[in-house]
């Protein structure tokens, strides 16, 4: 437990987002995956108290705003959807949805119809931070996976890029966190699970910031397209797994 919350903050602290769904792929075989995913959520939510300040000063607010309207109404009914239904078909295409955006992204392929989309128009970032928030949400996790190969053509640079994934990352999951007490999720055993494991984020989170300021814009969005094709096949292979 320990190990996957390093490396999951690792993560968010180095790319701005992207702890959830590591996390919840090496934890559900432990705790089953309503507890992986609401143990995540509380960690992920106390994570961000260090993180968000970095966020909103960098953010790419004309990006950010609209953005975070469409989450809202994702993550809220996602969340219903959560307490319902199972999400096993879901989880599988979310997977095959990733794979497939960024090996378009590798072979250039979203570059070229530039005349017909502006990656920063706000019908198009609504209805991606829609379907993030939902998707996201009732997955478990991995929501601005989605997002974030539309964020890499609409924010300028590299700290925009992250700035803005930690702010959508930081309400992602604030409501989220918010929207799962109400609905009876959280209770006391959990919340202090989540407080041993604090060791293990805030390091993570801090060796992850170190490893982002060490390396420049190119290496990193290389290795964002790897971290990105890795969790699509851990998504298809879950997935697979559970419908069998």
């Amino acid at each position: 437990m320990f190990a996957a919350h390093f490396l999951g903050f690792y993560i968010r602290g180095a790319f701005g987002f992207g702890s959830n769904m590591p996390i919840i792929l090496l934890t559900t075989w432990l705790l089953g995956p309503h507890h992986a995913v609401v143990l995540v959520v509380i960690t992920a939510s106390a994570a961000q108290v260090h993180l968000l300040p970095q966020g909103f000063k960098s953010a790419d607010w004309p990006v950010t705003r609209p953005l975070l309207t469409g989450m809202a109404i994702g993550i809220t009914v996602g969340t219903w959807v959560f307490t319902k239904l199972a999400a096993d078909w879901l989880i599988l295409l979310m997977g095959g949805l990733i794979a497939s955006v960024v090996l378009m992204d590798r072979l250039r392929v979203l570059e070229r119809p530039p005349a017909l989309i502006d990656p920063r128009s706000r019908a198009a970032s609504l209805g991606l931070a829609l379907v993030s928030g939902l998707v996201g949400t009732v997955s478990g996790g991995g929501g601005l996976y989605f997002l974030v190969v539309y964020l890499k053509l609409a924010c300028k640079t590299a700290a925009g890029l992250r700035g803005t994934n930690m702010v959508l990352s930081g309400i992602f999951i604030l409501l989220r966190l918010g929207l799962l007490i109400l609905a009876g999720f959280v209770s006391w055993n959990v919340a202090a699970e989540a407080a041993l494991l604090m060791p293990a984020v805030l390091l993570g989170t801090w060796a992850g910031t170190k490893s982002f300021h060490a390396i420049d814009a190119q290496r990193f969005y290389n290795a964002l397209q790897i971290l990105l094709l890795a969790a699509a096949l851990a998504l298809l292979v879950k997935g697979a797994l559970q419908l069998v």
